[in-house]
């Protein structure tokens, strides 16, 4: 599954969602999601792959793997597949929720890949349609879904994200490739702690970006409750929000890989902050703590 920028052409203008979503994008181009046009071809609904086709399922997992992070390894290879899954997804999921107070329908029911014959090089909505508070400006159209308030805006973004794809997405890949399932649930809260970071950055609010985090990551209800915590970090004058993870993305396990994450679990709280504090120095230099290096990359050997 390849990241790459929405297609322009895909997004029906003129649409509040497909506008929402373009202002979105404005400020980082994962934030969009294509809306598909009806007359595009290629397009395949997503319940196809998740649902009905183990076999190929784990092929583009296994192709994923190889192709992104260099890896055979059955686990990494399915942690790269579901993150690079989950930044189409979580990022424009997100920003809409904390921008516009919309959720897009982001149900496994509602998305489509296209595959170019060979992998899935697009993922798009099918039907525009939305959640909505009653003073959005685009509450009357038939595609908006009206709720009372945030309190129950809330809940619904859980039950598309959560119940109606990521419940049946992750236990596919576990079963058509023994993709961790701990491994992707963490990934789904790094994933959206991502996305809550590039907010605080890009939002102009920041201090809602951090509320809105807080009662994300702070629900005992979510599958993903505890799995990061996120903090405003400062450092020489400058800030960012940074999470901290519980579990591990399985990156430093891959050839491909010259360090740890920056906040991997890992690492000590020190080891992380001073990464943090390099980000914010805009430093790219490696800090590496040489003696777990090396035996990180004796398990890794084992393990290969």
């Amino acid at each position: 599954m390849t990241i790459r920028e929405p297609d322009p052409s895909a997004v029906s203008g003129g649409h509040p969602l497909a506008d929402s979503l373009g202002r979105a994008g404005a400020l980082s181009s994962l934030f969009n999601l294509p809306v598909r046009s009806p007359e595009q071809d290629g397009w395949l609904g997503a319940p196809s792959l998740f649902q009905d086709d183990d076999q190929r399922l784990g092929e583009m997992v296994m192709s994923q793997g190889r192709d992104r992070w260099g890896t055979e390894n059955r686990h990494t290879a399915g942690s790269a597949f579901i993150i690079a899954y989950l930044t189409k997804i979580t990022w424009p999921l997100i920003s809409q929720y904390v921008l516009e107070r919309r959720v897009p329908d982001v149900r496994l029911s509602n998305l489509e890949f296209h595959w170019n014959g060979q992998e899935i090089d697009g993922t798009a909505i099918r039907g525009p349609s939305f959640a909505a508070l009653p003073g959005d400006t685009a509450s009357n159209h038939p595609d908006a879904v009206v709720v009372a308030g945030v309190p129950e805006l809330y809940p619904l973004l859980k039950e598309w994200l959560f119940e109606g794809n990521l419940n049946i997405v992750i236990p596919s890949l576990r079963n058509a490739a023994r993709a961790s399932l701990k491994v992707s649930w963490n990934a789904v809260a790094a994933s959206c702690a991502q996305a809550f970071k590039k907010l605080y950055e890009v939002s102009g609010n920041p201090e809602a970006v951090v509320r809105d985090a807080d009662d994300f990551f702070g629900d005992p209800s979510s599958p993903v409750y505890r799995e990061v915590t996120m903090e405003v970090f400062r450092h020489q004058g400058k800030q960012g929000f940074y999470s901290r993870r519980a579990g591990c993305c399985l990156w430093w396990r891959t050839d491909e890989a010259k360090d740890y994450c920056s906040n991997c679990v890992l690492l000590s709280r020190e080891q992380q902050d001073a990464r943090f504090r390099q980000n914010l120095e805009g430093r790219k230099g490696i800090v590496r703590d040489s003696r777990l290096w090396k035996v990180l990359n004796e398990i890794r050997s084992l393990l290969s």
